[in-house]
């Protein structure tokens, strides 16, 4: 089976794919612990661009955090944007 390439840019880790693959993440953090609510896998053939993919809501007695991050590109998108192949 062979090794997916990898790509890094400010610490963030792309895998290459054919399609662009998002997850968007909700956690729910209290006093004594956290927990994730949600999680959704979006595809796209483009980039998705958002005004605000990371999202904090505090609520009484809790906090919402959501996280809309990027998980799989194509190579030439990675190439393009500056992310450097990781040696695995």
């Amino acid at each position: 089976m062979p090794v997916p390439y990898l790509y890094e840019k400010n610490n963030q880790r792309i895998v290459v794919n054919d399609k662009f693959i998002y997850c968007d993440s909700i956690y729910m953090i209290w006093k004594n612990g956290a927990s994730l609510i949600e999680e959704k896998y979006y595809s796209s053939d483009k980039p998705i661009s958002l005004k605000k993919k990371d999202l904090k809501k505090k609520k009484e007695g809790y906090i919402l955090f959501r996280f809309f991050e990027l998980k799989y590109a194509p190579e030439n998108y990675l190439i393009n944007n500056g992310f450097k192949i990781v040696e695995v």
